[in-house]
């Protein structure tokens, strides 16, 4: 590992604190819930026929099944590479990370009404599926050997952020469930990978050579796919096709929360990437 456990920790301490902040601010900062609702009413005017099922068909991406799939598939390349304790750790990372979510969402229930969409969100923070998109990223770029991180943490954050963006389109979460979501797996994705590296530690005999990052994995060119999709995400947002239902240039809030969500989701992926080394 590229870090030790105690800075790992103090890492997951800063996940928890930003998922914190985001319920803070949904909830009990004056204006946060009208922004939060205004947002996803923009959001939900996407969701028109043609556009509809494609949409549903990345939100059930999460949903027990896949996950479970994707899951299975995840450890069975930790076993693959020989990494037996990280075998072990992925599982319980990802059954902390979406037991607590499904705890914290009816012991932080709190009515939320969003008249525009006709909709109500009494216990949907933080987002269940966006946990399990996220929790799934993280535990991939953990689980796949160097050269490959750059990668998997691009496939990672691609399949999270169309996840958030799915779950607010469709009018299923708020954009602050979401953020929570996200968070909430990057809490536990560090817990575990602290854990992962005190259990090393331990047993230098059975860990594999440290090496190098790869070129690939450099502060540049991590910016430089940040950017990239930052970019893309920009343009799909704000070109307007004839007849399209939300003009983006009217919405500069919700332009930016887009922009947010997949900054987020990137920046997990790729922090979670910079910090490994083997």
């Amino acid at each position: 590992m590229a870090r030790g456990p105690l800075s790992l920790l103090g890492l997951a301490a800063g996940a928890a604190a930003g998922a914190f902040a985001v319920w803070l601010v949904a909830f009990r900062i004056p204006g946060g819930r009208e922004l939060d609702g205004r947002v996803l009413e923009t959001f939900t005017g996407v969701a028109r026929p043609p556009l509809t099922p494609s949409i549903e068909g990345i939100a059930v991406l999460a949903n027990p099944l896949p996950f479970v799939t994707i899951a299975a598939a995840i450890v069975c390349v930790a076993l693959l590479r020989r990494r037996w304790l990280m075998a072990a750790v992925v599982p319980a990372i990802l059954l902390s990370a979406n037991v607590v979510t499904q705890l914290l969402k009816p012991g932080l229930a709190d009515l939320r009404i969003v008249p525009g969409v006709e909709a109500s969100y009494p216990g949907s923070w933080p987002s269940g599926h966006a946990t399990a998109s996220m929790s799934l990223a993280l535990c991939l770029v953990l689980v796949v050997g160097p050269r490959l991180r750059p990668l998997a943490a691009l496939v990672g954050a691609t399949y999270a952020i169309a996840m958030g963006y799915a779950l607010v389109v469709l009018g299923h979460h708020l954009p602050s469930d979401v953020f929570g979501g996200y968070l909430v797996a990057a809490t536990f994705a560090l817990l575990g990978t602290a854990a992962l590296a005190a259990l090393e530690a331990r047993r230098p005999a059975q860990a594999p050579r440290a090496a190098n990052p790869p070129p690939a994995l450099s502060a540049p060119a991590l910016t430089a796919v940040a950017a990239l999709v930052l970019a893309v995400a920009a343009v799909a947002v704000l070109v307007e096709a004839p007849g399209a239902p939300v003009n983006a240039l009217q919405h500069p809030t919700a332009v930016l929360t887009a922009v947010g969500i997949a900054a987020l989701g990137l920046a997990l992926t790729a922090g979670m990437a910079r910090l490994l080394r083997r």
